[in-house]
């Protein structure tokens, strides 16, 4: 199979056994009236809401894969709870910083917060550091060493902003990150938690110390 495709303004050919087509996703709300009764959407047919999840209707509230944002079903939970909240006359708002996405591939990958890019574009000072797994006792033991943790923390006081895993287990990782973002940890607070030893989780706190200067199990 050939695709030709325009990359920075040349044409090139790609040659390849599968072609992965991804063409985005729709919110499927053309058929609830919303705009017979006033509810404001975009173009594409996406519910416009403020930070409570509250439309531009007072009485009506919307959350999921009808608002703007990635279409997580964890995602929608928490917009369900914020917007309970507010009906129920909460300050409660959402707050996407912490909310992780997975891709359940083989290798698995997970994100939370800044990568590396969006934190500069963002105007933080950062520190990206990363810790392969090849380095961790446990990935030796399962015969899964490809993939890596990258930790995203500002320079000026290490606060964790971000972090990126790809390998075994990354779903269930990525979750001590969102940990981290949500409740205003630093690395030295991740790299000071002692980890179960021979674990997976003992990458994370690698990667703080990677950050501190001070690692033990790879070459800085």
């Amino acid at each position: 199979m050939k695709v030709t495709a325009e990359v920075k303004g040349k044409e090139e050919v790609f040659e390849a056994d599968y072609c992965l087509v991804t063409v985005g996703r729709k919110p499927n709300t053309d058929e609830l009236g919303l705009e017979q009764i006033g509810v404001e959407l975009t173009d594409r047919g996406v519910v416009k809401v403020d930070k409570q999840c509250r439309t531009n209707l007072s009485n009506i509230y919307a959350i999921g894969d009808i608002i703007a944002g990635p279409p997580l079903a964890h995602k929608a939970s928490y917009e369900g709870k914020i917007a309970a909240e507010a009906i129920a006359g909460e300050k409660s708002e959402v707050d996407y910083l912490a909310i992780p996405a997975v891709v359940f591939s083989e290798p698995e990958l997970a994100s939370v917060g800044y990568n590396e890019a969006e934190a500069k574009e963002a105007g933080f000072d950062v520190i990206a550091s990363k810790f392969p797994f090849a380095a961790n006792g446990r990935a030796l033991s399962l015969n899964e060493t490809d993939g890596f943790m990258k930790l995203v923390t500002r320079k000026e006081d290490g606060l964790v902003i971000g972090a990126q895993i790809a390998g075994p287990g990354a779903s269930d990782m990525i979750a001590e990150l969102g940990l981290a973002i949500e409740t205003g940890m630093t690395a030295e607070d991740i790299a000071l938690t002692i980890h179960a030893h021979p674990t997976l989780g003992e990458i994370t706190m690698e990667a703080a110390e990677v950050a501190l200067g001070t690692p033990i199990h790879i070459v800085k």
